[in-house]
């Protein structure tokens, strides 16, 4: 595992500051996908140092690190494109799914932290169970997320909505939508990995204690993948934010009437 813990302390504090400058870049309609994306490479970060150091609780923060993943993913969504024309609306959708995403966040946390502290013992053995239980359902909500964002992806992606906003700035939102399908991709194997090897308790499946090979191709490489499409979508479309306020100003400036 130290081999792991060291790359990603130095892949995701490398890709932290990137992240940062893409957040302050694309303001306020970025800052949902942005900054969860900043606190997914910052959880990263910190449950490698952790690991790296001995500490026992590094399994836990590994284990919840996936739902600001899911959450980047959705607010980068929300960024790109958003076909429901009732703001009230998309926000009544965007906190469900939040709710949705920290409902099983936080079950597989608690499950994950009992799993810890059970330390094997015998008697612990129908708590460990149902502490397991727990983990699966909390991960199963976790998969149930990630298939909504690449159903929802997928369904903007075919039904492009006309929009009047320049050229430029649809670019940038379609980019931007073109990164959360290929994070859905890798997200998605990151994702059913986990929920395969919870099921199924196979030790070389084990995403802390597993294979090498395993826990570096299906572990590893999909999340850096992902968060490497963010990135680079985020730093290509980085005016984005100008050119929409600047828009915005020119529809609100009144034409001037000759005199």
């Amino acid at each position: 595992m130290t081999a792991i813990s060291t790359a990603e302390l130095i892949i995701y504090a490398t890709l932290s500051i990137p992240t940062l400058y893409i957040l302050f870049k694309h303001g306020h309609a970025g800052l949902l996908g942005w900054l969860y994306l900043f606190a997914f490479c910052s959880l990263r970060v910190i449950g490698s140092a952790m690991d790296l150091s001995g500490n026992t609780s590094a399994g836990i923060i590994s284990s919840v690190g996936l739902s600001p993943l899911l959450l980047a993913a959705s607010g980068i969504l929300h960024e790109a494109y958003c076909s429901i024309p009732s703001m009230k609306l998309k926000w009544i959708v965007i906190i469900l799914f939040h709710i949705l995403v920290t409902t099983g966040l936080v079950i597989v946390a608690s499950g994950a932290s009992s799993l810890q502290s059970s330390d094997g013992k015998p008697t612990d053995a129908p708590k460990a169970s149902k502490n397991a239980s727990s983990v699966r359902t909390g991960m199963s909500l976790l998969t149930l997320a990630w298939a909504i964002i690449a159903v929802v992806s997928v369904w903007i992606l075919a039904r492009p909505a006309k929009s009047p906003m320049p050229r430029s700035i649809t670019a940038a939102g379609t980019r931007l939508l073109w990164a959360v399908l290929v994070s859905d991709i890798f997200s998605g194997i990151r994702v059913i990995y986990s929920l395969i090897a919870l099921v199924t308790k196979d030790k070389n499946l084990n995403p802390q204690t597993g294979s090498l090979a395993i826990r570096v191709v299906l572990g590893l490489i999909p999340e850096l993948i992902s968060v490497l499409a963010f990135v680079t979508a985020g730093l290509v479309t980085r005016h984005v934010a100008r050119e929409s306020k600047a828009k915005k100003s020119s529809a609100l400036q009144l034409p001037v009437e000759p005199i």
